[in-house]
């Protein structure tokens, strides 16, 4: 499978790197990957692997502040410059496959981001989209002077750099994930008091805002993800009937890095197969 590395500049003059793992130079169909946090789009490439063979071409974005993307480590202003960013990775892509129907798909951080995308957008762009354990709940709950201090903090010093305090073996029921996950040097815990608050607050924003979504929406969760809610996804998907939802028991927070991986990816497809679509 061939990859290519492209790169492209924000509204604020930052270079994102984007890896394109594209079949033809017509496709009918590109899903664009925006990854969790602390991560970066390398680690898609079997979920882009497994979309190849079945004749779907994937482009993935790695976020500022994130794997070879410019922007200080862990850090991005605010939901709206994330938005922005996704806007331009769309037009980037845009400008080469013209009559490609586009898939949003977000993990984690990423999949908050899509979704507030989404919510947000009123243009016919992007087709529909996927959001594997999205961020809309934390899986535990901060302490309240912990959540006030964070807000403080935000505003006056925005890009403060904390850990995450996320932990490997949380991400995958499978000993060599994790093992992939702790030696990968793209990989950071730092996480920037303005970042944290603008996920939360997006987060809150998803859950009351489920009547602004125009576009059909694939969500999945593992029951045994304790970094985000699986239940505040549940809950999120029983308030739109744009929206389907499946439930992975055996797995953690990274489904795709995990022993349901052939599971999520043949309910992606049967769902995009859909004619309903």
């Amino acid at each position: 499978m061939d990859k290519k590395i492209s790169h492209f500049k924000t509204s604020d003059n930052l270079s994102l790197e984007v890896q394109e793992y594209v079949q033809s130079d017509n496709p009918e169909k590109i899903v664009l990957i925006v990854h969790g946090h602390g991560e970066h789009a390398g680690r898609f490439q079997g979920v882009a692997e497994y979309f190849n063979e079945k004749g779907i071409s994937v482009i993935a974005l790695t976020l500022r502040g994130h794997g070879n993307s410019e922007g200080k480590k862990g850090h991005a202003p605010s939901m709206e410059q994330l938005l922005t960013d996704i806007e331009y990775f769309i037009r980037f892509v845009r400008v080469d496959y013209l009559n490609a129907d586009l898939y949003l798909y977000g993990h984690s951080m990423g999949g908050n981001i899509i979704l507030n995308y989404l919510a947000k957008d009123q243009s016919n762009e992007i087709t529909a989209g996927i959001a594997t354990s999205p961020w809309i709940k934390l899986a535990f709950e901060p302490p309240k002077w912990k959540v006030n201090l964070g807000n403080w903090v935000a505003d006056i010093i925005p890009s403060l750099i904390q850990p995450s305090g996320l932990k490997a073996e949380d991400i995958s029921s499978i000993k060599e994930e994790v093992e992939k996950y702790e030696s990968d040097p793209l990989i950071h815990n730092k996480v920037s008091a303005k970042l944290f608050t603008s996920i939360t607050k997006g987060g809150e924003y998803l859950i009351h805002n489920t009547h602004k979504f125009k576009h059909k929406v694939f969500l999945a969760h593992g029951q045994q993800d304790k970094i985000i809610s699986h239940d505040a996804t549940a809950e999120f998907a029983k308030d739109s009937n744009l929206f389907t939802f499946k439930s992975y028991p055996n797995s953690k927070h990274e489904i795709h890095h995990d022993v349901d991986f052939e599971n999520l990816m043949g309910d992606i497809l049967g769902w995009m197969d859909d004619k309903s679509q």
